[in-house]
């Protein structure tokens, strides 16, 4: 597989949003909170910020971003039987 230009751009722009990602989780773990500018760079990386250019849609967005970092953690940190099966087994045809 060749690696073209727009396949380049895709990747490292993953690998951005990645890295702004685990920084938000930091500072939701060291804080509470996201910071603003986490807020805003995330959003610069998705396109225009639109709404949230406004201060108390950003605060409303930053909150949203707490609340799902937290909810992703406690998914993570649920216990799981390791004797229990899974609910839905894929099988090759």
């Amino acid at each position: 597989m060749t690696m073209d230009r727009r396949r380049f751009a895709a990747a490292t722009g993953a690998s951005a949003v990645a890295l702004l990602w685990q920084q938000a989780c930091t500072e939701v773990a060291d804080t509470g909170e996201v910071s603003a500018a986490t807020a805003q760079t995330l959003l610069d990386h998705q396109g225009t910020r639109g709404i949230y250019e406004d201060a108390e849609e950003l605060d409303r967005l930053r909150a949203a971003i707490t609340n799902m970092i937290d909810v992703q953690r406690q998914l993570r940190d649920f216990p799981l039987d390791p004797d229990e099966p899974p609910l839905t087994i894929f099988r090759r045809g």
